[in-house]
């Protein structure tokens, strides 16, 4: 944030309400003001002295002055005739348009505020595709700079009416470029539009402004001689990109802040349009998850059947609800997904039913999370052709959380629906239960920042089949433990009495209150999927080697046989793996994975309803709890994204020391409450408790440093450019702009007392959101000690208690010997031992 320095104007900081009486944030019709800017004072000896005369005469012979329709202009030329007439000069004048005189004061003052902010913190100015607009921009940033206000120009470029894929790029590179020269959430971005565009040029700003940190305040400002509705289905030149303010997906997000030209002052008002989303008629084989954010339904459901019925119940529900001559599926799929046929399974099925689409493979993993990777030219193009022929597009992500985020990105700028289909948990109970969609920072191959170019977007539907879940790598539900052990951490045990009161303001609490012990309890069941994981990954390679090849076989156009051949290979040996689950693991074994899978998607889900149904559907408030741990785990996340690339151009192999989102997350968590600590926030049980939300999970390892480290030591990276590698993420983190950071320091968030307790700030908006300022060093200092491995620790019920051991001191590993021997008591002793520590700390308070 600019200190008061900077030189932008100091505005009233509105009232605080005391904690106990924050209202829920529901969703509102939007509205955006119109504000009269005066028009230019106009000096007619300026006019006549400066102005070329034609070539041969020596002065002008008449006077003729064109003004725009509104009483603005006409009075201005009515002045300028009464002006020439005092000079003895004849002038007549006509209606036109003009252009407003650029007041930076005006725009500064009289732009809402983002709430909480007290003041802009940077100014940013687009100038549309004429020389007139971008010399407009010119002088107000010089305008800008005389006021000591640090201002940057960027020009969106000219371009041909249907480039689609020219739109995209410059989308995405003037936001990276804004974030990249300081923009936060309290930016101001000023979209200056070109003579003649004003109507695209509006869609453009409203596209442009959504992006950065999920929405900036953004002023537009016009000449026109007539107003022009900002709430309307604003569309650019190529037809392919909108923004419809009103379209209940984005809750009444606007996106443009104000308008400002030369006609009175209004504003526009419009009501949301009804939401009605692809609700199902529940069948017997599926399992519905009730869910709500900003007070609208979103229809989940898990179908536990059979795979097979899965696609073709999905199949039935899309065209029942769209209708097969309407529908153009967009079907995308990541390279996993792809190579065991889970995306082109769908596409297929859709076809036959006459539902011509667009399929699309794409490549995998958070470093390709970024808009080159997704907004290919054929599929912008597809998507375009369809809606231009009057299709109703619809996006299905089937994959992980990536896929769903990077695809959930493409269909809110097309407009399209957006159906999701995941086939990994963190997916299904992380991703979906939220409407952030988003594209990380990343430049040439680095994670700069993540999930920082976005929007909020829901889908039409959740639509979860199972048995893909048997597919899972180990890692996947690693990552969907860590998640859930932060989660855990910041909420604990909402359904009891004292987590009633711990947040008795919330107003979705009691509706979907949440009891994150049923997750701790079911680590047997965690072990249990992992153990089977383990043993049918050569099946599962099977299958997707099969794939592979059966992909490679279609795209150079193989013989029939020899893809009517893969892909029985294909699902014959997926067949035989799901087989393993239904009649090789003894009934037992299938309860407790069943009860683990159960309890960890009902929990997560009831715990993001708990803020999103109501409260905070935006996550900019109390939701940001959902951010606790991803400071410091965004932040190694990226660092070692960097260095897979690199390990990948040394042909170094570095499976072991890979790690997902969740899995990263699952040892910030550790980080986090190791600070807390240290910090004097977090001791004792209630320490013990915190940590032992992740080691329960790490009996396989899945949260041990030591794998990265040996990987940062073949690649030469030592602790110190480790440790700094991360914190130039973090000073990029997208929490920044919430509230003040002084040099030196990070927004973060620490835990107190014990789980489901987070530390809160003494800046009353920062209060909001449980966001507290953590030195640098600090962060520095448990990332030197987990490069070190201080904490791969493991929970054990010893017979003198509960306690944490480091994993290299134990002679057995606990994961690997229970899945050995089938003897997960262990896990079961140290879960059972955690609930009742949890239950002392719940009565102690």
């Amino acid at each position: 944030m600019a200190s008061q320095s900077s030189g932008y104007a100091q505005a009233p900081k509105p009232a605080e309400m005391p904690f106990d009486q924050e209202p829920g944030l529901m969703l509102e019709d939007p509205s955006v003001p119109y504000l009269q800017m005066p028009a230019p004072a106009i000096d007619l000896r300026l006019l006549l002295s400066e102005t070329p005369l034609p070539k041969g005469a020596s002065q002008f012979s008449s006077l003729h002055v064109v003004s725009g329709a509104s009483e603005t202009a006409k009075g201005q030329a009515a002045a300028l005739q009464a002006s020439a007439q005092k000079i003895g000069k004849a002038a007549l004048f006509m209606p036109g348009p003009q252009m407003p005189a650029l007041d930076i004061g005006k725009l500064l003052s009289e732009t809402p505020l983002p709430k909480g902010a007290s003041q802009f913190s940077s100014l940013h100015v687009v100038a549309g595709a004429s020389e007139t607009a971008k010399g407009q921009a010119a002088a107000l940033q010089a305008s800008a700079q005389k006021l000591g206000k640090a201002c940057s120009v960027y020009a969106w470029p000219k371009l041909e009416e249907e480039d689609v894929a020219g739109e995209y790029n410059a989308f995405f590179s003037l936001t990276s470029d804004m974030i990249l020269k300081g923009a936060d959430r309290a930016s101001l971005m000023v979209f200056i539009a070109a003579e003649g565009s004003e109507e695209t040029d509006m869609a453009v700003a409203a596209i442009l402004a959504m992006l950065p940190f999920r929405g900036v305040q953004a002023a537009f400002i016009s000449g026109e001689s007539q107003y022009r509705d900002p709430l309307a289905c604003l569309r650019t030149a190529s037809g392919l990109f909108e923004y419809c303010a009103a379209q209940p997906e984005r809750m009444g997000r606007k996106s443009l802040a104000a308008i400002f030209g030369p006609l009175p002052s209004k504003t526009f008002h419009k009501p949301l349009e009804t939401w009605a989303p692809l609700r199902p008629k529940v069948l017997p084989a599926e399992k519905p998850a009730p869910f709500k954010i900003g007070g609208l339904d979103l229809p989940m459901v898990t179908f536990e059947g059979p795979y097979d019925a899965g696609v073709a119940r999905l199949t039935d529900l899309l065209i029942g609800h769209y209708g097969e001559k309407e529908l153009f599926p967009v079907t995308a799929v990541g390279e996993t997904g792809d190579a065991l046929g889970y995306g082109l399974d769908i596409h297929n099925m859709l076809k036959g039913r006459g539902c011509e689409g667009y399929y699309f493979a794409h490549a995998s993993g958070e470093s390709y999370k970024r808009p080159d990777a997704y907004g290919k030219p054929a599929l912008l193009h597809a998507i375009a052709s369809a809606k231009a022929a009057g299709k109703r597009v619809v996006v299905l992500a089937v994959g992980g959380g990536v896929n769903g985020n990077a695809m959930g990105m493409i269909a809110a700028l097309a407009g399209a629906d957006f159906v999701e289909v995941p086939t990994t948990l963190m997916h299904y109970n992380d991703a979906t239960t939220s409407a952030k969609k988003a594209f990380s920072l990343i430049v040439q191959g680095k994670i700069l920042s993540k999930n920082i170019l976005g929007t909020f977007y829901l889908p039409q539907l959740v639509f979860c089949i199972s048995e893909v879940f048997l597919t899972l790598d180990p890692c996947s539900v690693h990552a969907a433990s860590g998640e859930a052990a932060k989660t855990m951490s910041m909420l604990g045990k909402a359904s009891s009495s004292q987590g009633r009161k711990d947040f008795h303001n919330i107003l979705g609490a009691k509706e979907f209150a949440s009891d994150f012990t049923r997750i701790a309890a079911a680590a047997p069941g965690f072990e249990r999927l992992v153990a089977f994981l383990r043993g049918t990954a050569v099946l599962k390679e099977k299958a997707a080697k099969a794939g592979r090849m059966l992909r490679t076989s279609r795209e150079s156009g193989g013989p029939e046989s020899e893809i009517s051949r893969l892909q029985s290979e294909r699902q014959q040996h997926l067949s035989q793996l799901r087989s393993e689950f239904h009649e090789g693991l003894p009934e037992d074994g299938r309860k407790q994975v069943v009860s683990f899978l159960t309890a960890i998607n009902e929990e997560v889900i009831k715990a993001k309803a708990m803020f999103l149904a109501y409260s905070d559907p935006f996550e900019k408030y109390r939701a940001l709890l959902f951010e606790y741990a991803h400071t410091l785990g965004h932040g190694v996340e990226a660092f070692m994204n960097g260095l897979y690339r690199r390990a990948e151009a040394l042909k170094l192999d570095y499976s072991e020391a890979f790690r997902l989102h969740g899995q990263c997350v699952g040892m910030a968590v550790l980080w986090a409450g190791e600070m807390s600590k240290e910090l004097g926030h977090l001791e004792g049980d209630g320490y013990l408790a915190h940590q032992a939300l992740v080691c329960l999970f790490n009996r396989f390892g899945g949260f041990d440093f030591k794998p990265l480290r040996r990987l940062c030591d073949e690649l030469g990276v030592c602790r110190d450019e480790f440790c700094e590698g991360v914190l130039q993420v973090v000073r990029r983190d997208n929490k920044r702009g919430y509230c003040k950071c002084s040099p030196g320091n990070s927004v973060d968030q620490l835990v107190r007392e014990r789980p489901g307790c987070l530390l809160r700030s003494s800046d009353p908006s920062a209060e909001l959101r449980y966001l507290v300022e953590v030195s640098e060093e600090a962060q520095r200092e448990v990332l030197q000690r987990a490069f070190e491995g201080d904490y791969d620790l493991t929970l054990v019920a010893a017979p003198s208690g509960l306690t944490l051991m480091h994993r290299d001191e134990l002679l057995i590993k606990p994961g690997e010997d229970d899945a050995a021997t089938g003897n997960f008591s262990g896990v079961a002793a140290a879960a059972e031992a955690l609930d009742q520590l949890l239950q002392e700390l719940y009565a102690a308070n």
